[in-house]
């Protein structure tokens, strides 16, 4: 129950939408546009009147895409480089001159290491996460800024678990020669087998003295 608050409240009482794996999270400065998508996988072939249907149809993972937008210029780039500032940056005023393209940088390691994700949009919490797609492009008039376009799948993570089956007695079995596992009958010989004349030969044999 507490693990549902915390999503709550991170949905009702976080402004930033956020993208976090591992010690990495990305925070945009803009959100343009988010779009989510769930779909429900339905069987092609007929189904059979009063069959369940729940076994012809199941829940794809949700897919979602996120067009954030990022600027040189922002807040969070003055803040994140400040530290890092030379005493011309303070005499220029070039601030987060970096930002962007260190963002851009995070994005890919997260997409590259393969890190299962968790994302903060304005609609709901999305957990186990990969990056599927990232997209974004630079203009003149977008030299100092960056939007980008996530394309982002959630997994279903799933547990199994082995069963063995080796204990279940025969006689429980319909048909056991078909469902019976297999057994160790030890190791086999060849035996030799003695050649069997047939009436003809026999015959043959004893007119020609053999």
């Amino acid at each position: 129950m507490s693990g549902t608050l915390t999503e709550m409240a991170s949905l009702l009482f976080s402004s930033n939408r956020s993208i976090s794996g591992g010690d990495l999270t990305i925070i945009p400065d803009l959100t343009i546009r988010e779009r989510h998508r769930d779909t429900l996988g339905i069987t092609s072939h007929p189904v059979e009147t009063g069959a369940a249907i729940s076994d012809h149809a199941f829940k794809m993972p949700p897919e979602f895409s996120l067009e954030f937008g990022w600027s040189n210029s922002s807040v969070n780039a003055l803040v994140s480089t400040f530290s890092g500032a030379s005493a011309g940056d303070l005499l220029t005023g070039n601030f987060g001159e970096e930002y962007c393209r260190q963002v851009y940088e995070t994005l890919i390691t997260l997409q590259e290491s393969r890190q299962l994700c968790q994302v903060v949009t304005g609609k709901r919490l999305y957990k186990n996460v990969l990056l599927e797609s990232i997209e974004t492009s630079t203009e003149a008039g977008t030299a100092y800024s960056m939007f980008v376009t996530v394309n982002c799948r959630s997994l279903q993570i799933v547990s199994t678990s082995e069963t063995t089956v080796s204990n279940i007695q025969l006689s429980n079995q319909a048909n056991p020669a078909s469902t019976a596992p297999v057994v160790n009958m030890g190791t086999k010989n060849l035996k030799e087998v003695p050649i069997q004349k047939s009436v003809g030969s026999m015959l043959f044999g004893g007119l020609f003295g053999h």
